[in-house]
């Protein structure tokens, strides 16, 4: 059997180490469009910032793969899959045989469609060559813009802050991480970021980016005139599976995934980031771009590709989570957190204690989908577990679980206590 993996990150790198643990003899090549091992683009944030160092970025050495007997095909992109034979279209023109394929291509930076976003100076923040680029510009500046509220756009100002610029953020909705957080949280995230060095523009939306040579300035849709020595793009991502146009893979976001990890073309799975599968909260099929989800995909995917049937083993969900730290700030976020406001299926419980603690639970028909935690993060892998269980009945201790002294062993207290006979 010929096996082919595109793409070199969590999910291909996973991928790679239960494929090989489950077939000894396989042949597997790995496509990566980007040249060398494998490194982490979670640390491209702290990497820019100078608080890691570029050894510590990579995950793997060359040794890597050729200890699992590996063929790397680095530097080369995917450009598409014949329809009709299974074969790899590659960017240097190599047409590359196989018999399973694993689509783990991850996702590129949202870009910037108005006059000026192909400045110099203008930049995305996503890969180890972005970050360096990035700390090259930022030598000797002194005013930055990042445009964008999400995760990636925080992450992305709080570097640069780090570096010592004065930072401003064009977000264009109404509040901060508004696909991941609910109005009454974001509004605290925002009290707690509001720091020297630090403004951030609400409802505003970039016009135009203006220079001569490269960006010197960001022109707002409310008329407003930042200067600046860099602009960074952090519009959020969007999965790498353009190539897969007319090649049988049903694609919507991302590809479309079974339980499995199929595709709806036989022989060829996808993972991470470039695959739409289930989501355990929301239960339905979304995109959840997150290292962790990557990695349990790329695991599940090798133990399949490399079974007779193709079908080994079931992937139980996805679970959006993400997590911000910026000085004495922390924030966990999984699941359901911003919930239909219209939908009566779905009940919120909060906690707050001024802006140093805030709690907020969702649950749908007495079963916990969602949490929220600020400041005070203890007790958020046991609201994570009771999310992936999907037991019901929860909602009935829902102060227990908003109290900041929540552990597994306050958790184990309480059902022995509801269990003991009366």
């Amino acid at each position: 059997m010929r096996y082919v993996i595109v793409g070199n990150s969590a999910a291909g790198l996973a991928a790679v180490e239960s494929l090989r643990a489950a077939a000894p003899g396989a042949e597997i090549t790995l496509v990566a469009a980007e040249e060398g091992p494998a490194y982490s683009r979670v640390l491209t944030s702290c990497y820019l910032a100078g608080q890691v160092p570029e050894e510590r970025l990579f995950l793997v050495d060359e040794g890597f793969y050729r200890s699992r007997n590996v063929e790397t095909l680095f530097g080369r992109a995917a450009v598409g899959l014949a329809a009709g034979e299974n074969l790899l279209l590659l960017s240097d023109g190599t047409q590359l045989a196989f018999d399973r394929l694993l689509v783990a291509t991850g996702a590129s930076p949202q870009r910037l469609t108005v006059p000026g976003a192909d400045l110099p100076r203008v930049f995305t923040l996503r890969t180890r060559a972005d970050a360096e680029a990035i700390r090259q510009a930022a030598r000797g500046a002194q005013r930055a813009v990042v445009v964008g509220g999400g995760m990636v756009a925080l992450k992305a100002a709080e570097a640069l802050c780090a570096l010592g610029l004065a930072v401003t953020m064009v977000v264009s909705s109404p509040r901060l991480l508004s696909q991941l957080l609910d109005p009454a949280t974001a509004d605290l995230v925002l009290h707690r970021l509001e720091q020297p060095g630090l403004t951030v523009l609400l409802r505003e939306n970039v016009a135009e980016i203006q220079g001569d040579g490269r960006a010197a300035q960001v022109v707002t849709d409310r008329g407003r005139e930042l200067p600046c020595d860099l602009v960074v793009v952090g519009k959020g991502v969007r999965p790498n599976v353009e190539w897969l146009g007319g090649s049988g893979v049903a694609v919507n976001r991302g590809a479309l995934v079974d339980e499995r990890l199929r595709t709806s073309r036989p022989g060829v799975y996808a993972a991470g980031d470039a695959a739409e599968t289930w989501d355990a909260a929301w239960e339905e099929r979304r995109v959840n771009a997150l290292w962790s989800n990557a990695v349990e995909q790329g695991r599940v995917a090798g133990l399949n590709l490399a079974s007779p049937s193709g079908a080994s083993l079931a992937y139980p969900g996805s679970l959006a989570e993400n997590s911000l730290h910026w000085g004495d700030l922390s924030l966990i976020a999984v699941g359901c957190v911003h919930p239909p406001a219209d939908d009566p299926r779905y009940r919120v419980y909060t906690r707050q204690d001024g802006d140093r603690f805030y709690r907020r639970l969702v649950f749908r028909e007495g079963r916990l989908v969602g949490a929220a935690l600020l400041g005070d993060v203890r007790g958020a892998g046991v609201l994570r577990s009771l999310i992936r269980s999907a037991a019901g009945g929860w909602e009935e201790r829902a102060a227990d679980l908003l109290s900041p002294s929540l552990s597994y062993g306050r958790l184990y207290r309480h059902l022995a206590a509801a269990l003991r006979p009366a």
